[in-house]
């Protein structure tokens, strides 16, 4: 039997990544072996604890060597979709007759950042440029500070200090497991932000911005706490609670009395929300096998000034098609119930990571949204960038570069759109093609030529870093 062991495992690491072992043979699913201990090495931060956590291969237990075979990837998938490591190796050593160890390898991320803030306060660089000239004055500055795995158990601490064109003091705390079980979490948040801009209304498909260079037109309170629970691998439930204040000022209220309901310029109101999630992706910041969806369900406000039940259901389906050849189709459904809703309640397309590639430029507003995207990459270079470091981390930074084509189409629907507004109530439909290129921290860059249904076309960038 050990034989038989020996010749898998070796087997399993002679194979490249794209091809799958014969974990499936039945005579590895009749030969066991037992789990003496799970041992992390790597980690100067990270419990070994929340690394065993990951792992499906427990201390103490007996596998068949196909299960072994299974998971030792999928140890990996897990580890890397912490968030904790740069990269990780999950291997066998240690092994006597019918018990081995299972050693897995971190690579650990810097884990505190204080990250000097400087961005503009548009949606994004798209619309910063092109409709306000990539303005300096329309910028904020100050200091983020950052702190992934605080305690070593996957801990997060944000204090983000913003000044500038807008003013902003936000604290929260995430510890996502707190219980012997590993399975508990609890979460803490304040916010507080003050304005000089405010997107009052939506004409002509883009947000109407109103200003007073000299003074804060508009703030935001918010105080919460959270509670996760996480099932297995790839299930975990989210609940948060949290109250909030918003204000607008006298000249908000004179150009859009519907920005609340009921005539009010200040809002005071509660927030639940509950999300269940189902991830099983390679790889969450940036997937390309694998599947993922989510529901969640929100309630704002309890009386008629603020009454909002919004449901929301989004996934995706990732598959590698050939070897370095990707496809991808997602899809995201938004109801906003009743129908009728003040204005702060309105944002659907356009808005965060809910838009059509090529009608970045545009928002649409109202209260039932679908959208599906569909894209199709090739994998065309990985380069590793040498940094001439002595450093087992950063000695090299690898890069993965993915050309890509796309179509998008989605749908709003608005009870009662103002006569500007053209896009609610009709399918719309986007498509292009462009390079996203990858690297460490999940720093992206997307380099999209979009076209859209209004016959136009153009140049879009997109970048992003997981701090």
């Amino acid at each position: 039997m050990l034989g038989i062991l020996l010749c898998s495992l070796q087997y399993l690491k002679a194979q490249d990544l794209e091809e799958k072992p014969h974990e499936d043979d039945e005579v590895l699913q009749h030969s066991f072996i037992t789990i003496r201990n799970v041992i992390a090495t790597g980690n100067k931060i990270t419990k070994p604890y929340i690394i065993a956590r990951e792992v499906p291969l427990k201390r103490g237990e007996k596998y068949s060597i196909s299960d072994i075979l299974k998971n030792i990837p999928l140890s990996k998938q897990n580890l890397m979709n912490t968030g904790l490591f740069i990269d990780v190796a999950v291997d066998f050593t240690n092994w006597n007759n019918d018990s081995l160890d299972i050693l897995v390898d971190v690579k650990e991320r810097w884990y505190y950042f204080p990250v000097p803030y400087l961005k503009p306060i548009d949606r994004n660089f798209n619309v910063w440029i092109k409709e306000y000239d990539a303005s300096l004055s329309r910028v904020n500055y100050g200091i983020k500070l950052i702190g992934y795995n605080v305690s070593g158990r996957n801990d997060k601490l944000n204090i983000w200090l913003i000044s500038g064109y807008s003013r902003q003091v936000v604290m929260n705390y995430t510890a996502p497991y707190f219980d012997k079980s590993l399975k508990q979490g609890i979460s803490f948040d304040f916010l507080y932000s003050a304005n000089k801009e405010l997107n009052y209304a939506t004409k002509e498909d883009k947000q109407a911005f109103y200003k007073d260079p000299h003074e804060f037109i508009t703030s935001r309170f918010r105080v919460g706490v959270g509670y996760s629970f996480r099932t297995g691998y790839i299930k975990r439930h989210v609940a948060r609670i949290s109250y909030n204040v918003v204000k607008i000022n006298d000249s908000l209220f004179e150009r859009n009395p519907r920005y609340f309901d009921g005539g009010k310029k200040t809002a005071r109101f509660p927030e639940l929300f509950y999300q269940y999630q189902s991830i099983n992706v390679n790889y969450i910041p940036y997937p390309l096998k694998g599947h993922q969806w989510e529901v969640s369900l929100l309630k704002r406000g309890l009386n008629k000034n603020m009454n909002l039940w919004e449901f929301n259901a989004k996934g995706g389906k990732y598959w590698e098609v050939a070897p370095k050849y990707y496809f991808a189709l997602q899809g995201n459904a938004v109801v906003k119930l009743p129908f009728d809703q003040p204005y702060y309640n309105q944002q659907l397309l356009g808005y965060g990571d809910n838009f059509l590639r090529g009608l970045e430029n545009y928002v649409v507003d109202g209260s039932v949204a679908g959208v599906t995207k569909a894209t199709f990459r090739r994998e065309i270079w990985t380069p590793k960038l040498r940094t001439g470091l002595k450093s087992r981390l950063y000695g090299t930074i690898p890069f993965k570069f993915y050309l890509k084509v796309y179509g998008d189409a989605g749908y709003v629907y608005n009870k009662t759109p103002p006569p500007s507004n053209v896009l609610n109530n009709r399918l719309l439909y986007t498509g292009g093609g462009g390079l996203d290129i990858w690297s460490i921290y999940d720093a992206t860059i997307s380099l999209e030529y979009s076209f859209n249904q209004l016959g136009q076309r153009g140049l879009f960038f997109q970048a992003g870093l997981g701090l």
